[in-house]
């Protein structure tokens, strides 16, 4: 009872003392009243300025939100307007463009319109003047025609010479050389010629006349003997030449006159040709030998074989002029070497000369002959070899001309000449070739009647069979072809087209005949290869096999993006479908149509379900995958990269060749390798699993070689 009484009064101790602090915080001070009314007053009156600051303050705001909404109207406005001017500057800048387009397609429109205007009109003319061609055959008229000439002759030419005896029958008097004993052969030489000459034809008359210059060049052997008396010991010396040989230049400048006529390609021409000769020289070589008849001797005697002295380069002198008769015969040969207007057009033919223009030059080949009438011979008789008193050699020798003064000499030159002429344009009539005459293709898609946008057309000779247009490509436009007058085979080839010919006649020159070709298109198969339960694209190889054939006839590859493929399939034999892809059930089927539409929907293999990765292949007894595998592993690869929530188990497999723990590792190797190859192409490790079961699970007889290589497999298991 006594410590009870006693924690009372500890309690009501300890209560008095903290109640009374509590109090004294809770109860005011008290405070003067007149000094509670100023605080109240000036607190209202504080209350009232912030109020009052407030409201300016909300005012304010309110005043610049205003004007920052009018600044933003205004702005926008402004943005408004500068949008409208720019708008209206835009448009204003489409509508020049698109009149300036308007007046440029009208400006071509209007040229391509005087274009063919021109072109029309061109061919107009053109058959208007060859009209009047053919009429003026009707009735021909005999025209004139001039050309200047260039030609060219080289042949053999010859210096004849005609030595003449003396009245007592020997050349140089009695004694000096033995007439009987003398022998004379012409070798001649080679010649050349250049000719301008200005040339005339008036109908089939001919004639022609200008500058020669011809140089000849003549070979001559002699053989002859000589005597000479020595008085002082009485003695006599025979000299012996018994191959002289004097080679002779001669350079004439001289003027043609020549009348003649041609009849087709041919021509001829006769005349005579005044020549005169420039100063030239002549050559001698030889030897000779000397025999003695010595009185003091029973016998001649011989002193060698000597070396001729002879005469280098000395001039000659001719008599003035060389009158020659002249004869050329020749061709025409503008049908071979005349260019030709148009390659496409037919070749010249014999003696038709075209139109002045590039085909004014004409050219001509001919065989001549030119004979001197006339002796020009102008050498001072002299003899031909000369002694010294005291000197058994000949010291000089002289032109064989020389042996007499009657010596005469003709000259010879025959050969080929090669001739081009220029022809002088008039304002007679020429030869008008044919006008052009075309054929307008245009090639047709014979459903739709629309224009293919590619074609190659050939045309032949519908009779000759003769290439008319070689193989050109068509297009929407068409193609604007020349051709002769005629019939002719258009074959037509196009890309998803059956071959078409169409023949068309070109009935006269200047004709336009317009060639419209219909082709009817072939039928295509179309192919779409999706996946049956996602609806998504398949690429897969779609193999299209005849009726009865094992190797595929067609391998279509679909793409990724639609799963499709189309093919033109040859007309006739049946076919079926195969698609075997990886991860899909295979799908075999008869194609009713090759202008079918098929859309293939292939069923993706479910999980648990186990099928055979073909065509994959190893080295024998060895992990090591080979290169022909690519196609199967990235096959493989693709079905998981496209279903990347199937997770499979690679399970290898063997023959039960060989020791059951060198099978067991030989798969086991094996599945790892194509999953390595898988982990390598970007499929994660975590989808993959490896498995070798070696022999354990045949699926054929391991009695064949046959069934051991289908026990040798490698399958995926569907996780």
């Amino acid at each position: 009872m006594k410590n009870v009484f006693r924690n009372i009064l500890i309690a009501s101790v300890i209560l008095s003392l903290t109640a009374a602090p509590v109090a004294m915080y809770a109860m005011p001070e008290p405070v003067p009243a007149t000094q509670t009314d100023k605080q109240k007053a000036a607190a209202q009156k504080k209350k009232e300025a912030e109020k009052r600051k407030k409201e300016q303050e909300k005012a304010k705001a309110q005043r610049e939100k205003q004007k920052a909404s009018e600044a933003k109207k205004r702005e926008a406005e402004k943005k408004r307007e500068a949008a409208a001017k720019a708008n209206a500057k835009k448009q204003a800048e489409r509508d020049k463009a698109a009149a300036e387009r308007a007046k440029e397609a009208e400006e071509r429109a209007e040229a391509q319109a005087k274009k063919e205007a021109e072109t029309k009109a061109k061919e107009e003319k053109a058959i208007r003047d060859y009209e009047k061609y053919q009429e003026n055959l009707a009735n021909p008229k005999t025209e004139v025609v001039s050309y200047f000439n260039l030609g060219l002759r080289l042949g053999y030419a010859a210096m004849m010479d005609k030595i003449q005896p003396a009245a007592d029958g020997s050349l140089y008097g009695a004694g000096t050389l033995n007439r009987s004993n003398a022998l004379q052969q012409l070798k001649g030489g080679p010649g050349a010629g250049l000719d301008v000459t200005y040339n005339l034809e008036y109908g089939h008359f001919l004639f022609e006349t200008g500058l020669d210059l011809r140089f000849l060049n003549s070979t001559s052997a002699y053989g002859f003997q000589a005597t000479r008396a020595d008085k002082t010991y009485g003695a006599t010396y025979v000299y012996l030449f018994d191959n002289l040989k004097e080679n002779r230049n001669m350079l004439e400048v001289g003027i043609p006159v020549m009348f003649g006529a041609q009849f087709s390609r041919y021509y001829f021409l006769l005349g005579a040709k005044v020549h005169y000769g420039l100063p030239m020289s002549y050559t001698q070589k030889g030897q000779y030998d000397i025999v003695v008849n010595d009185p003091n001797m029973l016998e001649p005697y011989g002193m060698g074989i000597h070396q001729l002295n002879g005469q280098t380069d000395q001039k000659m002198v001719f008599k003035q002029p060389d009158v020659s008769v002249a004869a050329e015969i020749g061709l025409d040969l503008d049908e071979w070497l005349q260019a030709q207007p148009d390659k496409k057009q037919p070749k010249v033919k014999p003696g038709q000369r075209l139109p002045f223009g590039r085909e004014h030059v004409h050219y001509r080949v001919a065989l001549f002959a030119e004979y001197g009438v006339l002796n020009t011979n102008a050498t001072p008789k002299a003899n031909p070899v000369a002694f010294a008193t005291d000197n058994v050699e000949v010291q000089k020798t002289n032109t064989m001309l020389a042996m007499n003064g009657d010596t005469k000499l003709n000259n010879l030159f025959v050969g080929a000449k090669f001739m081009i002429q220029f022809e002088v344009p008039g304002k007679k009539a020429r030869p008008v070739p044919p006008p052009s005459s075309y054929a307008i293709y245009s090639v047709v898609n014979a459903v739709t009647n629309e224009p293919l946008e590619k074609a190659f057309v050939e045309t032949r000779g519908t009779e000759s069979g003769k290439i008319a247009m070689r193989e050109k490509q068509i297009g929407p436009k068409g193609f604007r072809q020349k051709h002769a007058v005629g019939s002719f085979t258009a074959t037509v080839k196009a890309d998803g087209f059956y071959d078409a010919t169409q023949v068309f006649e070109i009935e006269k020159v200047g004709s336009t005949e317009y060639v419209t070709i219909a082709m009817r298109p072939r039928p295509v198969l179309r192919v779409r290869v999706t996946n049956k339960e996602t609806g998504l694209a398949v690429p897969a190889v779609v193999q299209i096999r005849k009726s009865g054939a094992e190797e595929p006839a067609y391998s279509l590859a679909t793409d990724s993006t639609n799963g499709a493929a189309r093919q033109m399939l040859e007309e006739g034999p049946k076919y079926s479908l195969h698609i075997a892809q990886m991860g899909y059930d295979t799908v075999d089927m008869a194609i009713a149509n090759i202008g079918d539409s098929l859309n293939i929907q292939l069923t993706p293999i479910k999980k648990g379900e186990v099928f055979i990765v073909k065509n994959l292949h190893f080295a024998t007894n060895k992990t090591r995958i080979l290169s022909r595998s690519e196609q199967a592993l990235n096959d493989l690869y693709m079905y998981l990269a496209r279903n990347p929530q199937v997770r499979v188990k690679i399970v290898g497999h063997t023959d039960n060749v060989g020791k059951d723990e060198a099978n067991q590792k030989l798969s086991d190797g094996r599945a790892n390798a194509v999953m390595n190859e898988l982990i390598e192409r970007g499929i994660s490790a975590d989808r993959l699993q490896a498995e070798g079961r070696g022999e354990t699970q045949p699926i054929d007889t391991n009695d064949t070689e046959e069934g051991r290589q289908n026990n040798r497999r490698v399958e995926i298991e569907i996780q």
